[in-house]
């Protein structure tokens, strides 16, 4: 197995958010950075797909889906942030990293974790000449490993991935990722959460919050391939779900977990990005944001293709650096009542997850 990289680089001002602290895109983007070296290097060490077509050619790591990302701590201007990573599974396809920031002050000579994250990738091949990139068919793969603690997160991993196979939902070179809005809904339920909701007398709809955002991918923002690296989409991502996020609370903001992020298909140079975002479920003290990002290209006829999507949940911070209460959410329409409901059931089964012992 690969050895496990460490990213680490001093936090600046530019790093920061309106209240201080390093601002989420920034930690996710840093994130991203280690996962890609560590899934890459474990490509290139053990190996892979070699063929007519690809021999000799480069290879490369590719980002499908950002897993559970928690942010237990915030960072600060000044301190020492770097990421460890260990490959804890790979599938015949794809390659999950899981990887681990740590914040150091150095004046005090103290570390602690601030943020954990799973990620999936892709193994990438090019031609010889390196003009054509495509996802390849075969991953290394990674021995069973033998400490109890591995052997409870390989398991882990294993069934999420067997769950989302089975459900279609792995991402590029596992099965199309899809939006997963309506997939376990249950009907009667649905109509039980519609018949007992009532407006609340003061509060925002969704569309009070909604937020769009482009940018275009620019050469700095490309990997191998002239794909733009998944850090890139994931920081704008973030930066979309914190205005969203603003228009609803009118406070300061952060990011505190992000769920199952997934990216469908490639974003390249030259590519307008475009994020979309809203508030789609608020519980008393946390909000749920809905991001979608879409591309056009010179080759696309005018027509926005979904790449990415993921629910990010923020909290409220008072003047007094406090979580605060979020105003509770009107409900307008169908599709708001359905993206709350599903928020519902996410958030409820969060709690469960955290009674049980769960992250």
């Amino acid at each position: 197995m690969a050895p496990s990289p460490v990213v680490a680089r001093v936090l600046l001002p530019d790093d920061a958010n309106p209240a201080g602290n390093v601002h989420g895109g920034t930690t996710l983007k840093l994130m991203e950075e280690a996962g890609m070296i560590a899934a890459t290097r474990h490509i290139v060490s053990s190996g892979g797909e070699a063929n007519e077509e690809n021999e000799g050619g480069s290879r490369a790591a590719a980002l499908v889906r950002f897993d559970n990302m928690a942010f237990h701590q915030p960072i600060f201007v000044g301190e020492v942030a770097s990421c460890t990573c260990d490959i804890i599974f790979a599938s015949e396809r794809s390659i999950l990293v899981e990887v681990v920031v740590l914040a150091e002050d150095l004046s005090k000579a103290k570390t602690r974790v601030t943020n954990t994250g799973w990620l999936w990738y892709v193994p990438m091949v090019s031609t010889a000449d390196e003009k054509v990139w495509k996802v390849a068919t075969r991953v290394p793969p990674v021995p069973m490993p033998e400490e109890e603690g591995s052997i409870q997160k390989y398991e882990k991993a294993k069934a999420k991935y067997e769950e989302r196979k089975s459900s279609k939902q792995i991402g590029v070179g596992d099965g199309a990722a899809g939006e997963e809005v309506g997939a376990n809904e249950d009907g009667s339920a649905f109509d039980t959460f519609k018949s007992q909701y009532t407006a609340p007398s003061e509060g925002r709809s969704p569309s009070e919050s909604e937020q769009v955002l482009c940018q275009m991918v620019l050469p700095g923002d490309c990997g191998p391939g002239k794909v733009a690296i998944g850090g890139f989409v994931m920081k704008l991502m973030d930066n979309a779900a914190g205005c969203s996020a603003w228009r609803y609370c009118q406070t300061n903001v952060v990011t505190v977990a992000i769920s199952d992020m997934d990216f469908s298909s490639w974003v390249r140079l030259g590519d307008l990005c475009t994020i979309r975002s809203k508030v789609v479920f608020a519980s008393s003290r946390s909000l749920e944001i809905e991001v979608v990002a879409s591309v056009r290209s010179v080759a696309s006829n005018g027509e926005d293709t979904i790449v990415a999507r993921g629910v990010f949940t923020f909290v409220s911070i008072g003047s007094d650096g406090r979580v605060r209460a979020v105003p509770k959410l009107k409900l307008e329409n169908e599709e708001d009542m359905r993206h709350a409901f599903l928020g519902l059931q996410r958030y409820e089964a969060a709690k469960r997850a955290r009674l049980k012992g769960g992250n």
